[in-house]
């Protein structure tokens, strides 16, 4: 069994580095980087439990193909435990286009299945025994929903850019101890962080170079600013944050202290081609804090 769990989220993704997002014509771009790695929420959120010294396991979905093997061995390369329900539907597969302020233009080549199968009765074990379950809104976790639910761990679910209209995101709110959200679509994010305050004890959102809010169950209102950072590649920065502050808070740090390490630790995150750096530890990021 498991300390922590995470749910949800595995991809095979090409990243493509720009000067500035192309304009709706045609054009030839010259002088683009690329990078090719394994991707995804999921990943991204075991990747940085593991640096951060944490045991835990991974289950997503993937397909019965080249860019699903390609998951497999980078997740072994990592030494991350894995649980992998094989979809019919294949791997997904994601093209990010990335400018140079950390924007990101997705472009889904393949998502799998809408309908994953997903072995809930071998999962249900490690559910049910984990302190801590890092529940991504995927279509994978959707069948792990009641299991999630009878379950004694935390939850901890990432919206991402939630709007605070979509209905597809009430499932996974619904089972939330602990949510964190981004402003990007959100011009003022603290009337829907008070609205998820109502349902969750915590509600963190991340502001890119603005920092980060959240909003504790006293009522308390909590701001930390980013810390300064070379800005090579946004992905994954999201996913470290959270476990940051999990690990973070875990450690009996303040609400304060506990958004001053994530920020340090996302500011590593975004330094790096990788989706969480090879070098990010516990040590590292106590460095970056100063």
């Amino acid at each position: 069994m498991h300390e922590t769990i995470v749910l949800g989220g595995a991809s095979w993704n090409t990243m493509i580095y720009l000067d500035r997002f192309p304009e709706p014509k045609p054009a030839t771009i010259a002088h683009a980087r690329s990078n090719i790695a394994a991707g995804s929420t999921g990943i991204g959120k075991a990747l940085a439990l593991r640096a951060l010294g944490h045991d835990t396991l991974l289950h997503a979905t993937i397909g019965d193909d080249e860019a699903g093997g390609a998951v497999r061995a980078f997740c072994t390369l990592r030494g991350l435990e894995t649980h992998f329900d094989i979809d019919p539907g294949g791997t997904a597969r994601h093209v990010n286009l990335m400018n140079p302020a950390g924007e990101r233009i997705s472009i889904f080549l393949a998502n799998g299945s809408d309908k994953p199968p997903i072995g809930v009765a071998d999962l249900a074990p490690e559910i049910a025994t984990a302190r801590t379950i890092f529940l991504n809104i995927t279509q994978s976790s959707i069948p792990l929903l009641p299991v999630v639910r009878a379950a004694g761990g935390e939850v901890w679910v990432d919206l991402h850019d939630f709007d605070g209209a979509n209905p597809y995101h009430r499932q996974f709110i619904d089972e939330a101890d602990v949510l964190q959200l981004s402003d990007e679509a959100l011009p003022d994010p603290r009337p829907l962080m008070a609205e998820l305050a109502r349902k969750a004890r915590l509600v963190i959102c991340t502001r890119g170079s603005q920092g980060a809010l959240a909003l504790d169950a006293t009522g308390a209102w909590h701001e930390v600013s980013a810390v300064p950072a070379k800005l090579i590649d946004s992905n994954g920065a999201g996913d470290t944050f959270f476990v940051a502050v999990w690990h973070a808070l875990r450690q009996g740090r303040t609400m304060g202290e506990a958004l001053r390490f994530a920020a340090a630790a996302a500011a590593l995150a975004v330094e790096s081609f990788e989706l969480v750096p090879q070098t990010l530890s516990e040590a590292a990021v106590v460095a970056r804090m100063g």
